[in-house]
């Protein structure tokens, strides 16, 4: 059979396979194991809203896993049947949400024949509540963006989703979630074939997009009535609608000046995308300027600081952002890079040196949560919001300080009193 012959057939399954994925896309409704939403009334020394002031002396109102009310105590009525949760000496503030994850199911991240992949999708290898994800909860963090590795340029679809237990339908915020996209280092090929530098990989990825964006454009017309005839659907380009339609964002393994410049020109000038850097590292910071007229947000990391040969001096790099005016900013693990719990503690060496602590805890919360367009959701402590509620012993930035017991859509996953600390 020659190699014609072979991809043919190759891709005539990649597309049964495809076929299946869009029909199953939204995970089915089990109701066989529904997850216990009480109705709850906790108070706590001080709230970290993360959309305001501090609140001393606070209560939450919880009800069908969502905020009801956050106040004051003296000014909330609790209302009969709610059970009452006290930490008078404790903080509550939202659940951490990391932008930047490999642990969310199975170790299968690359498919490394082509080096864009935008038929491949990662919610189909979830599995809840790992042992991983676990530990990640013991560590406050409630939400991840779960994605394919970087080592290809375009490693396919990612999903945001809850760490902690249940069905695919209890855990998945949205998938797909985000595009992931990996613009240099990881991806590059030895071997000679296209790809093997930086212009060889911008330029897979832009013909990739441009293929995308054609048939968005073309579905786009035909449902406005523009044109008439109906396109085919072509199941390996399906999930660039969102994307075009800018509904998800594109997540981007991109780093230093020069590979940063090409996410800004190609991903986001030339392709009008919502562009996320993740990681931004190495000397990227030199291009904050154009990154804030952009209005593209950095979640920095895992490597959070580096030498600068220009002074000789040892330069945060979330810091250096900051003091160029970035404020759409966050910290990233890439776990299992760095383990998943340790997401607090990117953001506490960030703070060492010179990050903002307020800031610092936004960009644990509320800035990733933006970010990623499921802010409406997640990220800050405010009614009608995702009960996903930490308790600490203070300040998550303190190292010292430490999570006592964690709520995921209104039910206690973690609770030191009962469960083993497993941090």
């Amino acid at each position: 059979m020659n190699q014609k012959l072979i991809r043919v057939v190759l891709l005539g399954c990649t597309l049964l396979a495809s076929l299946s994925q869009v029909v199953s896309a939204q995970p089915a409704e089990d109701t066989t194991s529904p997850k216990a939403k009480p109705k709850l009334a906790i108070h706590v020394g001080k709230i970290i809203t993360c959309a305001g002031e501090p609140i001393v002396g606070g209560t939450l109102l919880v009800a069908d896993g969502k905020i009801q009310s956050v106040g004051k105590t003296r000014d909330i009525e609790v209302p009969e049947g709610y059970q009452q949760i006290h930490h008078p000496d404790s903080f509550a503030m939202p659940g951490l949400i990391e932008a930047h994850s490999h642990v969310g199911g199975s170790g299968d991240l690359n498919e490394m024949v082509y080096q864009t992949n935008p038929e491949l999708r990662n919610w189909d290898q979830i599995i809840p509540h790992n042992d991983q994800l676990k530990v990640a909860i013991a560590g406050g963090v409630t939400t991840i963006c779960f994605i394919p590795g970087s080592g290809t340029n375009m490693g396919g679809w990612g999903t945001l989703m809850k760490t902690g237990p249940g069905t695919l339908k209890d855990v998945i915020i949205k998938a797909p979630g985000v595009l992931k996209i990996a613009q240099s280092g990881n991806p590059e090929r030895r071997d000679g074939e296209v790809g093997s530098g930086r212009m060889g990989m911008n330029h897979v990825i832009r013909q990739q997009l441009m293929e995308g964006r054609l048939y968005v454009q073309q579905w786009d017309a035909f449902e406005a009535g523009r044109t008439k005839t109906k396109p085919r659907v072509n199941l390996r380009l399906e999930y660039f609608k969102p994307l075009f339609r800018r509904e998800i964002p594109v997540v981007v393994h991109t780093q230093a000046y020069q590979v940063v410049q090409s996410t800004l020109r190609i991903l986001h000038d030339e392709m009008n995308l919502r562009v996320v850097i993740d990681h931004g590292t190495f000397d990227s910071y030199k291009i904050s300027e154009e990154i804030i007229k952009r209005d593209i947000p950095v979640m920095a990391g895992p490597r959070g600081f580096r030498y600068e040969p220009e002074d000789g001096q040892i330069k945060g790099i979330v810091a250096e952002y900051a003091q160029r005016g970035v404020k759409a900013l966050g910290v990233n693990t890439d776990a299992p890079v760095i383990p998943q719990e340790e997401l607090a503690f990117q953001a506490t060496m960030a703070v060492r040196y010179g990050w903002n602590e307020e800031d610092a805890v936004r960009g644990l919360t509320i800035e990733p949560a933006k970010a990623l367009m499921i802010a409406d959701r997640v990220g800050s402590l405010e009614p009608g919001k995702d009960a996903d509620i930490l308790i600490t012993t203070g300040s998550i930035i303190d190292p010292r300080n430490y999570v006592k017991q964690v709520f995921i859509d209104g039910a206690s996953v973690y609770d030191i009193r009962k469960d083993r600390r497993r941090m």
